[in-house]
């Protein structure tokens, strides 16, 4: 079939949407109309007209959604959203992976909800989008962090879920340069991981924290690593495990100010396992002259875990004279 016969399928179907005392149709026909808007939308896809395809593929999911079958009408929305980015408009893109994320919470899938906006976000994200990318990250986040907070019967799939939203997220703004929007992003995600009193994310909780002490060591800013590590003390599974080590040995060797240790540390003291790929390769590249900002901002004020112990004897000790 050619253009000129999707451009009649669309035509028909917008017919089908008026009323008509001759046809004695009192209200629109979805029923006829969508399946002849899903046509048109698949013949101009196939030749690559994406604006007209684009249009059709959102009347289609109009549709179904007033027919009643919200998953085929996302379905048509991302269709809508990749034809969108094809042709270069990328704010509709967005757009439309956002109505997809609000027609799944609509019917309570928030989870799939979330997991659409990922899916919107990775493709913008190879075109260079970054500003609506973490718009889309934004709002995923938001929504997962929301339904984890009642914690509902879809924990496991929020799991899930957030483990390849948070991970992405991170993963663009290290991309992008944007290391401490990294380390916080971090430091949401163990948030999250804690809020979830039906799974036990222990390992996901260390490693978020590891990896946020570490992205504010690559950027260079020794103070807020610094007091990521202090609030870490108040986390039993972090303080015991091998990742609070690996942190224990980073923060003193910058503590030092011997760069050399610094290396050998990280090189030989197990970190770069620990650690996402991305983020291993930046703290692989510490220059001497980060390393020196980052033990200026440490300085001697890092406390190791023995000294920690020490200190709680010592106000013990003062409690009992009061």
């Amino acid at each position: 079939m050619s253009q000129e016969d999707a451009r009649k399928m669309v035509k028909k179907a917008t017919k089908l949407l008026q009323p008509s005392m001759l046809a004695l149709r009192m209200k629109p026909d979805w029923d006829a109309a969508a399946p002849l808007f899903e046509e048109a939308a698949r013949i101009f896809l196939r030749y690559r007209a994406f604006k007209d395809a684009q249009y059709s593929f959102e009347r289609a999911s109009e549709g179904q959604q007033r027919l009643g079958s919200e998953l085929h009408a996302v379905k048509h929305l991302e269709s809508a959203a990749e034809c969108a980015s094809k042709d270069k408009r990328h704010e509709d893109a967005c757009n439309l992976y956002k109505a997809a994320y609000e027609t799944f919470a609509s019917i309570g899938k928030v989870a799939m909800g979330a997991a659409a906006l990922s899916r919107g976000a990775k493709l913008l994200a190879d075109e260079g989008k970054t500003d609506l990318v973490k718009s889309l990250y934004e709002l995923a986040l938001e929504a997962i962090e929301d339904e984890g907070g009642v914690d509902s019967s879809s924990a496991g799939s929020l799991v899930i879920t957030s483990q390849d939203l948070f991970g992405a997220y991170t993963k663009l703004l290290v991309e992008s340069k944007l290391l401490q929007d990294a380390a916080r992003n971090e430091l949401r995600y163990a948030a999250f991981v804690s809020s979830l009193s039906s799974f036990n994310g222990s390992r996901s909780l260390c490693r978020a924290y590891l990896q946020a002490i570490v992205l504010n060591l690559v950027a260079g800013n020794g103070q807020e690593a610094l007091a990521t590590w202090n609030d870490c003390f108040e986390v039993e599974d972090f303080m015991s495990s091998k990742t609070a080590s690996c942190a224990q040995d980073l923060l003193d060797a910058c503590r030092t100010g011997d760069y050399k240790h610094f290396m050998e540390c990280v090189t030989s003291g197990g970190v770069l396992y620990e650690l996402d790929n991305g983020i291993a390769r930046l703290l692989k590249k510490v220059s001497q002259a980060t390393f020196d900002e980052i033990g200026r901002g440490v300085g001697a004020q890092t406390l190791t875990v023995d000294q920690l112990g020490s200190q709680g004897a010592a106000e013990g000790e003062e409690e009992d004279l009061c």
